[in-house]
């Protein structure tokens, strides 16, 4: 069977949710009934951007949808996380996406959090671009990413 991806419509958290579930081959009616719901209503709002999942709903859609937090979460950069995912998203909505850090980055430990990410991003594309990995475990393993504890 082939499965052809559609590119993130935009960078918004509803459309990456949207991105995912389509990924993982579910209808909101699916997630919906995953997450305990009478109706898709909560799902249609969360990627429709006029709710967002709250604290207590983001965990259980993580493990619904099988991703990381960090993955589906609203990013407020304060987290070197936020910066390394949006990058990735990126990559998704523009799928010949080149990553080029700026000079102006310096040596601030969110910078080399960022950079370390960064790196361990372009190595599994580069995995990826050699046939090494098939483009599903690529987007699992950027669905899954989690930087080292000790990078914080």
């Amino acid at each position: 069977m082939f499965y052809k991806k559609e590119p993130l419509k935009n960078m918004s958290q509803g459309a990456r949710l949207e991105f995912i579930r389509e990924f993982r081959h579910m209808k909101n009616t699916d997630t919906a009934i995953c997450m305990g719901y009478s109706s898709n209503k909560p799902i249609r709002e969360w990627e429709g951007n006029s709710k967002s999942p709250d604290a207590k709903n983001l965990p259980r859609l993580a493990e619904v949808y099988e991703v990381s937090i960090d993955a589906i979460k609203n990013y407020d950069f304060i987290d070197p996380i936020d910066e390394i995912y949006y990058q990735m998203w990126l990559e998704e909505q523009y799928p010949y996406y080149e990553f080029k850090l700026p000079d102006r980055f310096g040596d601030s430990s969110y910078n080399i959090n960022v950079q370390k990410g960064i790196n361990e991003w372009l190595k599994m594309r580069e995995k990826r671009e050699n046939y090494e990995i098939t483009d599903q475990e690529y987007i699992e393993w950027k669905l899954n990413f989690k930087l080292e504890k000790e990078l914080y």
